[in-house]
């Protein structure tokens, strides 16, 4: 069914969001990255880098520390 495929990706910690383009060097679709894989991945980096609001609550805001003495 790999092979049938119009698209394919990762997921994870490690990979985030990664268009697969072919598989036993057979490509998926047109060999590159689909609309679907591009969308969610810009949609994740947004959120992880900020630079979109966090609507689905992902992200642990940590407070950066203030050197001593400052």
């Amino acid at each position: 069914m790999l092979y049938l495929a119009d698209e394919l990706f990762f997921t994870g910690t490690a990979v985030e969001i990664t268009p697969i383009r072919s598989v036993d060097r057979i490509p998926v679709g047109t060999g590159k990255p689909g609309p679907v894989a591009l969308a969610i991945q810009k949609e994740y980096m947004g959120i992880a880098k900020g630079t979109i609001p966090d609507r689905h609550g992902w992200l642990t805001h940590v407070p950066s520390e203030v050197p001593a003495g400052i």
